[in-house]
């Protein structure tokens, strides 16, 4: 099996994302799920190319439950999140648990220690609570340096077509490593 670990901010969208959601709220008086869905085409493209399923690694995830093998939502913008996944032929496999200290990598890690997979990759804008990842399989949506923590949302490029094939690339050579 193969894992994308998916952050939302700053991945599946940027301060242009919610620019955009502002000026649409103006014209229409609806607003919507802050979600790029340029962004989404480039992780089903991902997904499509490698049959990896997604792990919720986002606070995101907190907004719902796994039962049953499925994730259900606990709010509305969730269930937004989970509808659009759906017409984009995306489902959530599983969520990482949550840890006390609230360090992601130590997230990633506990998921990880029970599963059996053939490869991952991390898709963040915050390479702060991953330094263990760095280098290898962290993909970082940000133009931060990497020990520094994301405080500004301009600072994020979200899932660009550099990034898609770079975890297209990630995801098949891990896996032929493990062969």
């Amino acid at each position: 099996m193969k894992v994308i670990f998916l952050d939302i901010d700053g991945v599946l969208n940027t301060s242009q994302t919610f620019i955009e959601i502002d000026n649409e709220f103006i014209k229409t008086g609806k607003r919507r799920i802050e979600i790029d869905l340029d962004r989404v085409e480039l992780l089903k493209e991902i997904v499509d190319a490698t049959g990896a399923v997604i792990v919720l690694s986002s606070s995101w995830r907190l907004s719902g439950k796994m039962e049953n093998g499925k994730y259900v939502p606990c709010s509305d913008k969730m269930a937004t999140l989970i509808e659009l996944f759906d017409a984009y032929g995306l489902k959530i496999y599983d969520v990482t648990p949550v840890d006390n200290d609230g360090i992601r990598q130590n997230e990633i890690y506990a998921w990880l220690k029970y599963k059996e997979i053939d490869s991952f990759i991390i898709f963040d804008d915050d390479s702060y609570s991953l330094q263990d990842f760095l280098h290898k399989e962290l993909i970082k949506t940000s133009i931060t340096g990497d020990k520094e923590m994301i405080m500004d949302m301009d600072d994020c490029t979200g899932i660009c077509k550099e990034h898609v094939e770079e975890a297209i690339k990630k995801l098949i050579k891990n896996d032929m490593k493990e062969r």
